[in-house]
């Protein structure tokens, strides 16, 4: 910014920014300052400084909606860099941030709910702050805790201000953690259940792609699959159906399929953001990890409805992690000893190879 002074902003603009400023005064100061977080000069200035972090962090709670709404874009802005994101989990004078951040995302009035949501989407990306993040969830649980967040999340219209799109987000870099995974597989808890439906969830992309990647993240543990497969559960509907197009297919094929995928409409579009695509590809790919996974997959045909996906889709990206997806279905069965393929150590010179041939196939775009 040509106009950006850091002496004049700490001299004379960060008093402006503390509570007991007269009103007027806090929201002009405020209004340049979330303009200046805006800048890539501006964001790294302020975020190497702690001063303005601690002011900021203060605002959230102030009294005035045009004041907090600021301090809030503010920091979504700053929060895009992973490093001040750490720093503000460890402010000295604000040990409960993250805290009150969520306390206000979970009341049902709250006006800048989104907002908020987009910024614990941002502070939790990182793997360490996510489970720092966690530690606090834990530790508040009565009022913060996972549980309460999801079933806020589930609930449509909880709050008529606020979508708590991004809540689907944040709960998804939470579930990097193993604990958090963990607790959503929870078989005493109906909480994977809950998030089934959002995988149709036509409103929306940012709650669609959050759930997607919850649930691909949580097919990572294969201790799990059998009972994600099972009627406790049966993600595989779930993760087809997005994937699925209006084709016919004969009858013999048609009855092999989950109930779910027989006799689509005409009308049936696939998911259309690609991103989405791709990790629920991931996560069919991931329960193919396990003999008992594969068979199963194998069982409900679901070979047709990947070689039809694969003849519409576009993108390399995807089509690639189709075509690895279709290998395993199509393939024999490896020996005893590798059934498992999360457990089979792949020489380092076939890696590179693959590597190799899915970076000349992607280039072919």
């Amino acid at each position: 910014m040509s106009d950006f002074n850091p002496k004049q902003l700490d001299e004379e603009l960060l008093p402006f920014l503390a509570k007991s400023a007269r009103l007027d005064l806090r929201v002009t100061t405020l209004q340049y300052f979330a303009g200046l977080t805006g800048t890539d000069e501006g964001r790294q200035y302020i975020s190497r400084n702690e001063k303005y972090l601690e002011a900021l962090a203060d605002l959230i709670e102030d009294s005035d909606g045009a004041v907090f709404k600021d301090a809030y874009t503010a920091l979504i802005n700053l929060s895009a860099y992973r490093d001040t994101c750490w720093d503000l989990l460890k402010l000295t004078d604000h040990p409960t941030f993250v805290a009150t951040v969520l306390k206000y995302v979970l009341q049902p009035d709250s006006v800048f709910a989104d907002g908020g949501c987009m910024l614990l989407s941002n502070l939790s990306r990182d793997e360490n702050c996510a489970s720092v993040i966690m530690e606090t969830i834990t530790k508040e649980s009565d009022s913060i805790g996972l549980d309460r967040i999801i079933q806020v999340f589930c609930t449509e219209r909880y709050n008529s201000n606020a979508t708590l799109h991004y809540l689907g987000s944040f709960l998804s870099n939470l579930t990097q953690i193993p604990g958090t995974r963990k607790f959503v597989m929870d078989r005493n808890r109906c909480v994977i259940q809950r998030l089934l439906p959002f995988t149709q969830y036509q409103a929306s992309c940012v709650r669609r792609r959050g759930v997607v990647s919850i649930l691909r993240n949580c097919c990572f543990e294969t201790e799990y699959h059998s009972w994600l497969l099972s009627d406790q559960v049966d993600i595989l509907p779930c993760l087809l159906l997005p994937l699925a197009g209006p084709e016919e297919f004969d009858e013999d094929d048609m009855e092999k399929l989950p109930v779910d995928l027989q006799y689509l409409e005409p009308t049936k579009e696939r998911e259309p953001e690609s991103d989405i695509r791709q990790m629920l590809i991931e996560a069919l790919n991931q329960l193919c990890a396990t003999k008992d996974g594969r068979l199963y997959l194998r069982k409900k045909n679901i070979y047709v409805i990947m070689r039809e996906l694969h003849k519409w889709e576009k993108d390399k990206k995807v089509e690639a992690a189709i075509l690895n997806l279709i290998d395993i279905l199509i393939g024999d069965e490896p020996d005893v000893k590798y059934e498992n393929l999360k457990e089979t150590d792949v020489p380092q010179d076939l890696q590179e190879r693959f590597n190799k041939m899915n970076e000349e196939f992607l280039k072919g775009e």
